[in-house]
């Protein structure tokens, strides 16, 4: 099981756990296929429906494409690979910006998400 940590700054910490019982594996992509499954461009278009539904309850401007990074879960041959796109997000109270990642599997779904508050961060490494 992958677990993924993404911050909107001290605001909320967003708790993504995936594998393969979420389907992270399937599509495979085989060593001899040179690209995956699923394009970047596509991944990239669920990852931004996500991060604005990650973020609804909150104020914030239009976030922006920042980086989208293919990655492998593990180094062995049975190891599956996801994207992790980066996206920037200016909420209006702050000055600077937040960077908030979502990971998104070669079967074009973002894994499910748990959202902690500022005050109960802690419980996000428990469970």
């Amino acid at each position: 099981m992958l677990k993924i940590y993404s911050y909107y700054f001290e605001e909320l910490v967003f708790k993504f756990s995936f594998g393969k019982n979420e389907g992270a594996d399937n599509p495979p992509w085989p060593e001899s296929e040179d690209f995956p499954p699923l394009s970047p461009r596509e991944a990239i278009a669920v990852s931004r429906l996500a991060v604005l539904n990650m973020l609804r309850a909150y104020p914030y401007a239009e976030p922006q494409f920042h980086a989208c990074a293919l990655k492998k879960a593990s180094d062995s041959d049975s190891g599956w690979w996801y994207y992790d796109i980066d996206w920037m997000v200016y909420p209006p109270e702050y000055g600077d910006r937040s960077v908030v990642n979502v990971p998104v599997m070669l079967n074009g779904r973002v894994p499910s998400y748990e959202v902690f508050i500022y005050e109960d961060r802690s419980s996000a490494w428990k469970t």
